[in-house]
This record gives C-alpha cells, sequence and structure tokens, in this order.
C-alpha cells in the first residue's frame, strides 16, 4: 500500500519507497510548484539525489544534495513546457556495503517521453508512479552515505 498524504496547495506526498527505518528525514519546507532539475549520484546504488525547484512566488529553490559523495553526478534540466510525469526505481539490498535497504535505482520519464536514467542499477523491489494529471515537483528521502528510501510530491 502506497502511503499519500494531502498537504497544502494541492500537492500531495506520494511513499516512502524503500528503507522504513535507515536513514536521516531529508524534507523541502516550501511546496514546489515546478521541478526545473535533477541530479542523481550513482554507480551500483543511487548514492544522491538532489533538485531544483520552483516555489508558488516563483522563487527557484535547491534541495539536498542528501546522500554521499561516491556516485558520479547525472544532472537532467527540464525545458519550461516539460515535467516530469512518471518515476520508477527499485529498492532492496545493497550488499558490496552489507546494507539491507537502499535505493538502487531510478529513472525519470517526462512529458516530452525523454528518459533519464536507470541511474543505478535495478536490483530488488520495484516501484512506478505514473502520474496521468498533474506533475512530479519535488523529492523527500531517508539518506546518510547511500539514498535509502524515496518519496515523491506530485502537484495535482
Amino acid at each position: 500500500m502506497v502511503n499519500i498524504i494531502r498537504i497544502k496547495d494541492g500537492v500531495v506526498k506520494i511513499g516512502m519507497f524503500g528503507a522504513t527505518t535507515n536513514g536521516t528525514m531529508r524534507d523541502i519546507d516550501v511546496a514546489p510548484v515546478y521541478l526545473k532539475s535533477v541530479t542523481v549520484g550513482s554507480i551500483n546504488t543511487v548514492d544522491c539525489i538532489s533538485f531544483n525547484y520552483e516555489d508558488k512566488d516563483g522563487n527557484e529553490l535547491a534541495a539536498g544534495p542528501w546522500g554521499g559523495t561516491l556516485g558520479r553526478d547525472h544532472t537532467f534540466v527540464l525545458k519550461s513546457n516539460e515535467y516530469v510525469r512518471e518515476v520508477l526505481g527499485t529498492f532492496g539490498p545493497f550488499d558490496t556495503q552489507h546494507l539491507d535497504c537502499t535505493v538502487n535505482s531510478l529513472t525519470f520519464v517526462t512529458s516530452q517521453g525523454k528518459i533519464y536514467g536507470p541511474f543505478g542499477t535495478p536490483n530488488g523491489t520495484s516501484f512506478r508512479i505514473p502520474v496521468e494529471k498533474g506533475s512530479i515537483v519535488g523529492f523527500y528521502a531517508r539518506a546518510d552515505g547511500f539514498v535509502s528510501a524515496i518519496g515523491l510530491y506530485i502537484r495535482l
């Protein structure tokens, strides 16, 4: 069962996908309106995530990086008429580091049909969050040396 929390201004939080207790909770303070860019650090798993987003006043804000510094950074920037409409990923054990659960891979699909990822190595339990009406506008996570769990902000 996917946890859905309704917050203000037509935004909901969906998730978390991954560890239920590992990692420090990471979140944003301002409701996101528009996702501008995403950076994922990865090698064999998702080491970190950061993103830029716009608030309701048009201010560009940055979140992260949440996680460690081992991975190579992969960044994508959305065009003004483009938005993320789907996130796919996997989570489970990360044997190399003897961890019970990390987000092992993330893939992003945009409204323009562009696919970014998979970042990390698809392995473990799969999740897929397609958004038919609205867009994915931000993230929250549990992260320390790696991203242990991830959740999404969706603007309806």
